[in-house]
């Protein structure tokens, strides 16, 4: 039968429709064709690397990761992420004269449920020539000598992160006063981080707040998330969260502080939480077979329509365990409405969860937008623990990679990089086509022909 296809899509199609003899040609074998055109047969021992994986479990005292919220499992990080650096004093001063030389700054968003929380810069301990941070209060609009000054950071209690509006809105703890109480993490006694830091787990970065002490008040519209890469190249690809403190208080009339546009009153760092080596694996995602099959060309084949991390965990949620698949979404190289975890509203559109409104950019794959990355989490059934079993659909059209047949989906370890746009696949990893044909190499992607095809 896949002879037959050999001879070509539009000769096939033109049977079908006109003579009775010829059954239709389903969507896979059209894409069996193509995709052996251009790789030569698939040997029917190839599963396109998927294998089932190591679940983490996580009970409610906080062992392994800890309950939603924020996990202070310090000495444990290390099992399962990537923990940030240590920044230097250069980085952190950088990023202070920054935020107080730049009043109004536009921000960005990230959509990550797992992150790291640094701290980068407690307010008026150095302020700058244009960000007091040490404030005047004002009574009824006038300056209240009686009250004399405030100092903005010693009141902003309760560093939250999620929406003002959700019931989870949660404290990042060890956070308060705008600092931030030491944290050593390690493992053993070889590895420490000299910052103070904290890990939130299985929460969200819509929104930033603190609580004001001195008027009892939470501030959600007092932050911006800022790119180090606007900031200084010493600080690029790092992203900081700015706060600009404000205060209102009924005292035998309104005592205020207005917020000044400066957002130096608090500075953190936020970084996703990325999988450690060998805690999850990668999937490279294909979306050919929702294409025009007889005209798909050499430089189509990618593999990075859609790119990202699966790692599979019970988290203590709602009175017992649950199942998640948490997904790190990296790239999203394709043009098409594609969902991961369910068809249309069931699963999350790759585009959206990268903070990019136009389906039609491409993102992170040298040809288009660049954003960080996108981390969240789908619930699944206790018997998955296969990447291969998270449902990626490119429309109505499923993804799929069934041994022996031409796949849609690559598995591979987290340290496999994907392609750049409009470049040959077996250019670059020039041993993809043996393993197609002979299931050898299964550590295909470690030949790597040319580096400046990948991202």
């Amino acid at each position: 039968m896949k002879k037959i296809l050999f001879v070509g899509i539009t000769a096939l199609a033109m049977a079908s429709c006109t003579h009775d003899d010829y059954a239709p040609v389903s969507k896979q074998e059209q894409y069996q064709a193509v995709f052996e055109k251009e790789f030569g047969t698939v040997n029917p021992n190839v599963n396109w690397g998927f294998t089932p994986q190591q679940v983490f479990t996580f009970d409610k005292d906080g062992k392994l990761i800890g309950t939603r919220g924020a996990n202070t499992s310090a000495n444990q990080w290390y099992e399962y992420l990537t923990v940030p650096d240590t920044l230097t004093d250069a980085q952190k001063d950088v990023v202070r004269r920054w935020f107080q030389n730049n009043k109004n700054p536009q921000g960005q968003k990230v959509n990550w449920s797992d992150f790291f929380v640094q701290q980068v810069y407690k307010g008026g301990t150095n302020p700058g020539s244009n960000s007091p941070e040490i404030y005047d209060i004002l009574k009824d609009g006038v300056l209240d000598k009686d009250k004399g000054k405030v100092t903005g950071s010693n009141h902003m209690d309760w560093l939250a992160c999620g929406n003002e509006e959700s019931q989870y809105r949660d404290h990042i703890n060890n956070f308060n006063g705008g600092d931030a109480g030491i944290m050593n993490v390690g493992e053993g006694d070889n590895k420490f981080h000299n910052d103070k830091i904290m890990y939130m787990h299985d929460y969200n970065t819509t929104c930033f707040g603190f609580h004001d002490s001195y008027g009892q008040t939470y501030y959600y519209d007092s932050y911006v998330l800022i790119p180090g890469d606007i900031i200084d190249p010493i600080v690029a690809g790092m992203y900081f969260v700015g706060f600009d403190y404000q205060m209102q208080k009924h005292d035998n009339g309104v005592l205020k502080v207005e917020a000044d546009g400066y957002y130096s009153d608090w500075i953190v760092r936020i970084a996703p939480g990325l999988n450690a080596p060998g805690a999850g694996k990668r999937v490279m995602v294909e979306d050919i077979i929702d294409s025009n099959l007889a005209s798909v060309q050499t430089s189509d084949w990618d593999f990075n329509d859609a790119v990202f991390d699966v790692k599979f965990e019970y988290n203590w949620k709602d009175g017992h365990n649950q199942k998640f698949a948490v997904i790190t979404l990296h790239a999203a190289g394709g043009t098409k409405y594609l969902t991961i975890g369910g068809q249309g509203d069931k699963g999350v559109e790759v585009h959206k969860a990268l903070c990019v409104e136009e389906q039609g950019t491409m993102i992170n794959t040298g040809n288009g937008a660049t954003r960080p990355v996108a981390i969240f989490r789908i619930p699944v059934a206790d018997n998955v623990n296969n990447a291969n079993d998270i449902p990626v659909y490119v429309g109505a059209q499923e993804l799929t990679a069934q041994q022996g047949e031409a796949t849609q989906k690559l598995c591979v370890p987290t340290d496999v990089k994907w392609m750049k746009e409009r470049v040959q696949f077996i250019n670059s990893y020039d041993q993809f086509k043996d393993y197609v044909n002979s299931n050898t190499p299964d550590n295909w992607y470690k030949s790597v022909k040319n580096l400046g095809n990948l991202y």
